[in-house]
């Protein structure tokens, strides 16, 4: 969805509803032999390089984790011997990159669950919705970080406000040359800002693929690592669907090539209204109650050393 005329700020809201409802969705499925599973109504078939799913997605590890489930969900399982992750075969950079999910159901304390944008290397660029499980009927920890050039440390935890294991919900980045938007159901949580001129590293350089994972994370996730996976309920498993890669496809041997990479792309997410706060996007953050944000953490930056875009205001 690409739109080569100007738009004011009221057609790209409009535009962003639209490519949420509307987008070039990937939202795929398999058709083999059937495998039970935690949820007896729902049938699970093998992901394979030969169906739907394989023509856009590879499996990173653990194959016989990843399934095709009811409605064309993708399904992630975590079991006592491994969780599993799925990455997209094309790389991109700049655009909109969304997935529906649906959360690990019941006792979850240990798992993290993910979908993220990511490139390769050491000195890498990753922009991440991590979902932090709990013991039964408490709520979820929503963990976003940014990476610019292989430097994160830049975790914000917020709590969901809804029960995001009884439906899907959509978590979404619109990414242009200026700013990295995060939304959770159209509703954004975070930003994060070009301060290039000013000596930080920008996601601007590198293409990143799109992945979902699910993971023992027992050592951290969840309380600091006090609740750990407990395995009598296994396995877990973590749904995806409506996957939405409206964005540039770049070549990771020369990013730039693709004309829509350019910062004078005329794509809807390169409109001045995603690239600057306006008063109404800064107020949907100022709503967003945080349990942890990296930019208050002065034990972990004392004195000067927080992030520069900690000690500056939005543009």
């Amino acid at each position: 969805m690409a739109l080569q005329t100007t738009m004011g700020a009221s057609e790209a809201r409009l535009l962003f509803l639209a490519a949420a409802l509307f987008g070039v969705v990937v939202a795929l499925s398999s058709s083999f032999a059937g495998v039970e599973a935690q949820d007896t109504t729902e049938v699970y078939t093998p992901f394979t390089s030969n169906s739907q799913y394989g023509n856009s997605f590879s499996v990173v590890w653990a194959p016989t984790n990843a399934w095709s489930g009811n409605n064309s969900t993708l399904v992630l399982s975590l079991t006592n011997s491994s969780g599993s992750a799925v990455e997209s075969t094309t790389s991109y950079l700049f655009g909109y990159l969304r997935a529906s999910i649906k959360l690990v159901s019941g006792y979850s304390a240990g798992v993290a669950q993910t979908f993220y944008l990511s490139s390769s290397g050491p000195n890498h660029d990753e922009v991440d919705f991590e979902f932090l499980g709990n013991v039964t009927n408490q709520p979820w920890i929503l963990q976003t970080n940014v990476f610019a050039n292989g430097t994160g440390g830049r975790e914000q935890r917020i709590y969901l406000w809804f029960d995001p294991t009884a439906d899907y919900h959509t978590y979404a980045v619109i990414w242009n040359c200026k700013t990295i938007s995060m939304y959770v159901d159209n509703t954004l949580i975070r930003i994060f800002q070009n301060h290039e001129q000013e000596g930080q590293a920008y996601l601007d350089r590198q293409p990143m693929n799109v992945f979902a994972s699910i993971f023992d994370a027992s050592q951290w996730a969840t309380r600091g690592g006090l609740d750990k996976v407990d395995w009598a309920f296994a396995p877990f498993l973590g749904r995806y669907t409506n996957f939405t890669m409206d964005a540039c496809a770049a070549d990771p041997a020369d990013p730039l090539a693709n004309p829509c990479t350019s910062p004078t792309a005329t794509n809807w997410w390169n409109a001045p209204y995603f690239q600057s706060l306006p008063p109404d996007r800064i107020a949907q953050m100022e709503n967003i109650t945080k349990v942890y944000d990296y930019c208050t953490d002065y034990v972990r930056y004392p004195g000067n050393t927080l992030p520069y875009e900690c000690t500056v205001g939005y543009t």
